[in-house]
């Protein structure tokens, strides 16, 4: 039974971490043998969340010491960084309690619940009792699922495993190269004359009523700085592709980002 306890617990520690690891076959496979020889699945539950909890403490105080570089690395295959990070943070700030404990159950959020609790200062031991609550329930079902249908679930696991280490592997390859490409192919297309500071002072000294400025900066910069171009619209990086058609065709257009 130890053994495969800390199998358990360190599969759920390396996922959490963002490890590319999957821990619900292998919890599945532990609760059908748990099932099997009539041992307690408690303990292979309690060790999971404990991997988890412990992996996404570590996110948190990483969150809380770096800032929002942290995000910026989870972001790294986004092709607009700053918008990832925002269209993140917004959600967290709308619900952050329930954002928490929804997260281990949306694929993709986990890992970016755990650090934006501590960039945006989230009580520590706010965050510590919802996320142990939230790993306890989602090993819980996990392990259960495996329990309920004992060993008729493991040969399912083990080709659902190396299927899902294929699609992985595959997906990973995809996604990196379809966003260097697209990255390559946006820049050449909408590449932009830049304006300098005094061009643009001369043009709204001119006629400020031809120029349109779009405030583009992250939401840390927009939120840190105390000043803004007179006359400027503030656009969130990670809603701007939601506004173009609100932009009058007429003018010319500015965008200042960072």
């Amino acid at each position: 039974m130890a053994p495969g306890l800390a199998l358990v617990s360190g599969v759920s520690f390396l996922e959490s971490l963002g490890v590319p690891i999957p821990a619900l076959p292998v919890l599945l496979l532990a609760g059908s043998v748990a099932a099997e020889y009539r041992l307690s699945p408690i303990p292979l539950v309690i060790g999971s969340a404990c991997g988890f909890w412990a992996g996404d403490l570590a996110w948190y105080a990483l969150g809380r010491m770096q800032g929002r570089r942290v995000l910026g690395l989870l972001c790294v295959l986004s092709l607009n960084p700053d918008a990832c990070v925002g269209r993140a943070e917004r959600r967290f700030r709308r619900r952050p309690a329930v954002t928490v404990a929804a997260a281990k159950f949306i694929p993709g959020l986990s890992l970016m619940v755990a650090p934006l609790a501590g960039i945006l200062r989230m009580s520590a031991l706010q965050f510590a009792a919802i996320d142990a609550m939230s790993a306890t329930a989602w090993s819980a079902v996990a392990v259960m699922t495996g329990v309920l249908y004992g060993t008729r679930v493991l040969p399912h696991v083990v080709r659902a495993q190396r299927a899902i280490g294929l699609l992985g592997v595959a997906a990973v390859a995809i996604v990196v190269i379809w966003k260097v490409y697209e990255r390559r192919w946006l820049v050449r297309r909408y590449a932009v004359a830049r304006v300098a500071a005094w061009e643009l002072r001369k043009l709204l000294e001119a006629d400020p009523s031809e120029v349109l400025v779009i405030d583009l900066r992250s939401e840390d910069a927009y939120s840190r700085s105390a000043q803004m171009v007179q006359g400027a619209r503030r656009i969130p990086p990670g809603e701007f592709e939601h506004h173009i058609h609100t932009l009058p065709p007429d003018k010319e257009i500015v965008l200042y980002c960072t």
